[in-house]
Parts: C-alpha cells; structure tokens; sequence
C-alpha cells in the first residue's frame, strides 16, 4: 500500500466532464426554474444522463464522491431549516403537525395495498414495501423548493425603483471608511429606513412553513424506521426462528425511542446548560457578535490591539466553529443511536437559535426617542447574533451552486432508467404514481378542516351542551338550581310547546341566529400548499426501496420487492419527485401571500 498519492495532472476529458457537470446543473437549475418552477428536475435530469443509468460519463468512485458531498448538502439544507424555524410557533403546533404526518404516512401504504395487493395481485409484504418507501417525504427536496421559491419571490418583490427613505448602495458605500464597519449613526439611519418597510413574514417562518417541515421532519423519522424494518422483515420471512422476532422488535423501537428522548434531553440541555454557558458574562455575545463603539470583541487582549479585529469576518469565523461543533455532535448522536443524521441537524439548527436570543428587554422607558433606540439596540444585537445570517453569508453559495446540485444529480444516479420503458411497467407505475401523489395530497385535509373546525366549535359545543341541558331538564322532575329559572314561566307542562325554546341560552341562540358569524378566510391556499408541498419524494424512498429489493441477484440478503413492483416504486419515486416542485412553485407564484394568509400567518 503506498504511503502517498501519487501527484498526477488530472486528463483534459475528467476536466471537461466534471466542469461541465458543474456548470450545466447551475444552467439548468436556472432555465427550469423559469419555465418550469423547479429546477430540481433539471438537475435529477442531467444525473440520469452523466451517471450510470444512461451515458455513464462519470467512473463509478466519482459517483459515490458526489453522492457523500450532494448528501452532506442535504444536511446543510435541514439544519439551515432549524436555524430559520420559529421556536414558539413549532411547538405550538407540534399536535397539527403529527396529525399531518400521520396521514402523510398511513394514506400511501393504504392506497398501495389497495392497488398492488387487491388489484395487481402482489404479495401484502411487497405492497407493504412499495407503500413504505412512497410514505416519506423528502425534507430536501421540499425545504430546496420552497427556498427557491421564496428567493424568487422576494427578488422578484424588490425589483423597481427604490423608495426615497431607502438609502441607496452608492450612497452608503461613500460615506463608510475602507476599513471599519459602520457607525453607529450609520447603522440608525439604515434601521430608521428600514423600519419603514413592511416585513413580510417568510413561508419558513410562517403557521403553515413550520407545520410543513415539522411534518415532514416526522416522515423522515419514520421513514428510518421503515428502512430499518424492511430488511429485517425480509430475515424474518426467510426465518421463523424467535430471536428473528426479537431483533425485529428492537429494530421498530430503537429510531423511535432514540428519536424521542433526543427531542426530549435537547430542550433540556439547550436550556440549561447551553443557554446559561453562551450567555456567562456576555461570552457569546462578545466573541460572536462584531465590535461595537459599546461593546469589544473577544477578550481584553483583542480590545486592546483593537488594529481590524472584531470585524464580522472574525465574528462569523467563531460562529461558523460554533455551527460545525453542534452539527457534528448531533449528527454523531443521531448516527450511533439509529436515528436520522437529517434530525439531528435540524435539532442542532434549533438549539443554535435558541441559545443565541437575546435574553428578554427590560421594560421601554416612557421616552419615544429613548424606547426607539432600545427598540433598535435589541434588534442589532439579534442581527449580530444571528447564526441564520451568518450560514447564508459562508455556506449558502457552495450550498446552493455545488452542494445541492450534486445532491440532485446523485439521485439521478440512482434512477434505473432503461429498465422503466416496459410496457406494463410504465401504465402500472403511472397510475401507481397517480395514487401517490394522491395520498400526499390528502395531508392538506387536515389543514382544511382546522381552520373551520376551530372557527366553529365553541358554538357547535354550546349548541350541544344546551340540547343536553334541556333533555335532561325535560326527562327529571328535580331541576338542578341554576336551571330552575328558566322552567317558572311553565312548571306543570310536560312536554314544552312547539314554540318554546330551549330552557338555557335562550337569548344568546336568539342573537347568534340573528347576527352571522365572521367571515372564515379560506384555508384552501394553505391545505393544496401543504398537500403539494408533501408530494415529493427523494433519498429517503429510493433508499427504502433499494433496500426493500434486497441483493438476492448475487447471493445477499432476500428482499422484500420483486423487479417488477421495485420498478413501480421508482416510477412513482421519479414521477413525484418531479411533479411535487414544480406545482410547489406554480402555487406559490400563483397564490403568493394567500398560502400563509390570516391564521396560517
């Protein structure tokens, strides 16, 4: 074995085939995203063409390269989406969300074995795997779309003449110095302009972004714990043995137990351990925030020097330190405890942003000039402190023009292209395919039903809780005392007259029968974004599938899926993976503020 690599200029051909890879995933990305809506198809596309499934450009150890660096964007894309969720309103919402993803998960296996076991004759394993591996949901994929749609939107939103409050680029960059970042005059005039214009509240940051992650984040989980099963589900069709039906139950329990003491011990950590360590003494806030005219950076050795230290370079250098610890700590617990290394990351993204809040103002003062300026002393020190900025200023451009594409295109690699042109393989995976992108739709019914049910259930509770009052008053003699009141006008009748009213909220059914309820605003925006949102699919179906096929071919383990109903699993795998991004972005552009419009704000 040699104890070095051997130096050698790289052949003109891997260059032009790598940099070309490169540059024709950014290209395309780009053309589909305009005519299309989602450039992810692009880039799945030029995967199916560069890899093995079609032209076979690229050497089987570039593939497997590029499937390591595509999937550590993945991650990247995950934990950027627990940096940028809203804490608060993720918990509020856990309970909606868990109903959502159960019906994400119980919908297509329902509906495979409806179609695979009692139309196309397959085995109930089999259409138990095939649904299994189109129950997840990719949680790349759909925070990969719906960022690029939300930066298409807001650039498209900020095109235009600017305003006359807002200072312009050329007028800013001649009065600062070369070298220093900017005054704090500087900085209050910009906020001053800034906190003239509106804040439009993200889809990540809004009620119906983080019930789409959190719940899509569960289907992950459990589509672990599915791709977990198959394999031992096989070993135990193959073996009848009782330790086979022990291992099988640990393998059920592990994901989820580990999975729910991580989302119970974080919390607990972040809070009291994490928290009170960033915050001791002002720590966090002195190494991670720039300098400022009130506050050095770092320690006394620095705010001594004080020649260019504490600019935002150094400040995002500590905090980038800071992000790699973290995720690199909760993808290891993730690992080694047989959950998804995707929830760690995103737990990772939520404790950072938890820990870095700054604790909570002091009450204004009665001065408007003086509750102005703490207003916007609080809000830089949150600008400073922001992780979130920090990962789209140094990672977000080799996320977005690298990593991610690569991500795509490995799973092109992994697309058995040929084997999908049979005939009965192509009318079975389309409509196969239909009924999955059905089944996903269906978790935007909850969404639906939400809104109204919570519009209208206090007064269908009380319409119910009176008709039950008023039986039992009509069916007993002894009338409890807070009732008695309203059976004086006609003690000795036995059953009340056609006319008369109820014996309790008499005048309050009288006056909500008189006066309309409010308008409800609709929820269908948000219920057919959420649906679509969920419809696309990824690495995690294609891994239960392949590991569902098991490698019986060469003498390895049996499998659960015969060839034909693995092929209808990429078929719907591929189908959806398409579909789901492309509606994603239509509806958005179409809707636009409607999908996170009034209680989904």
């Amino acid at each position: 074995m040699p104890t070095a690599l051997p130096y050698e200029e790289p052949s003109l051909i891997r260059l032009l085939v790598f940099s070309s890879l490169l540059y024709l995933l950014n290209l395309a990305r780009v053309v589909a995203d305009f005519l299309l809506h989602g450039g992810i198809v692009a880039e799945i596309a030029l995967g199916v063409i560069y890899g093995s499934p079609l032209a076979a450009l690229l050497p089987t150890e570039w593939e497997e390269t590029f499937t390591v660096l595509g999937y550590l964007g993945l991650i990247l894309v995950v934990f950027e989406g627990g940096l940028s969720s809203n804490l608060p309103m993720l918990l509020s919402n856990l309970p909606l969300s868990i109903i959502c993803a159960l019906v994400g998960i119980g919908v297509p296996i329902a509906f495979a074995f409806a179609l695979l076991n009692a139309a196309f004759g397959y085995k109930p394993l089999e259409a138990f795997a095939a649904g299994a591996a189109l129950s997840s949901t990719s949680l790349g994929t759909t925070l990969a779309a719906l960022n690029s749609v939300t930066k298409d939107s807001a650039s498209a939103s900020t095109r235009g003449p600017p305003s006359p409050t807002t200072p312009t680029k050329s007028a800013i960059d001649c009065s600062l110095p070369t070298t220093r970042s900017p005054s704090p005059v500087q900085r209050a005039v910009t906020h001053r302009s800034l906190a003239t214009e509106p804040a439009a509240t993200s889809l990540q940051q809004s009620r119906i972004g983080t019930v789409l992650i959190s719940a899509a984040i569960i289907d992950d989980v459990v589509g672990l714990v599915i791709a977990a099963v198959v394999p031992a589900l096989a070993l135990v069709q193959s073996s009848t043995s009782q330790s086979g039906k022990t291992s099988l139950a640990w393998t059920i329990i592990q994901p989820l137990l580990s999975s729910v003491l991580i989302a119970a011990i974080a919390p607990l950590v972040a809070r009291f351990l994490l928290r009170p360590l960033f915050w001791h003494r002002g720590v966090g806030e002195l190494w991670c925030a720039p300098a400022r005219i009130d506050k050095p950076w770092g320690t006394w050795v620095f705010a001594k020097i004080g020649s260019g230290w504490g600019s935002e370079k150094h400040a995002d250098a500590v905090k980038l330190f800071l992000m790699v610890v973290t995720v690199s700590a909760m993808a290891a617990i993730s690992y080694y405890t047989g959950t998804s290394i995707l929830y760690g990351a995103y737990i990772a993204g939520l404790i950072l942003t938890y820990i870095s809040q700054p604790p909570t103002t002091p009450p204004l003062p009665a001065d408007r000039d003086e509750r102005i300026a703490g207003k916007h002393h609080h809000k830089q020190r949150t600008e400073d402190l922001s992780f979130e900025a920090t990962f789209s200023r140094l990672v977000g451009p080799v996320q977005d023009h690298v990593l991610l594409p690569l991500f795509f295109a490995s799973i092109g690699f992994a697309i058995p292209f040929l084997d999908l042109w049979k005939p009965k393989i192509i009318w079975r995976g389309i409509v196969y395919s239909i009924l999955m992108c059905l089944a996903k739709l269906a978790v935007g019914l909850p969404i639906l039903f939400h809104g109204p049910l919570i519009h209208h259930a206090p007064l269908l509770w009380q319409r119910i809780w009176n008709s039950t009052v008023a039986f039992f008053a009509r069916a007993k003699p002894i009338i409890p005392a807070k009732y008695k009141h309203s059976s004086r006008a006609s003690p000795r009748s036995d059953p009340p007259s056609h006319k008369s009213t109820p014996a309790l909220g008499d005048s309050k059914d009288a006056t909500r029968a008189s006066t309309p309820p409010p308008p409800l605003p609709s929820s269908t925006p948000a219920a057919v974004f959420m649906g679509v949102a969920m419809v696309a699919r990824g690495e995690i179906g294609l891994l239960i599938a392949q590991l569902a096929r098991g490698d019986s071919s060469s003498g390895g383990t049996p499998g659960l899926l015969g060839e034909e109903p693995f092929l209808l699993c990429i078929w719907a795998i591929l189908l959806c993976t398409l579909v789901g991004p492309i509606s994603l972005g239509f509806i958005v552009r179409r809707w636009g503020a409607r999908v996170n419009a009034g209680v989904w704000a």
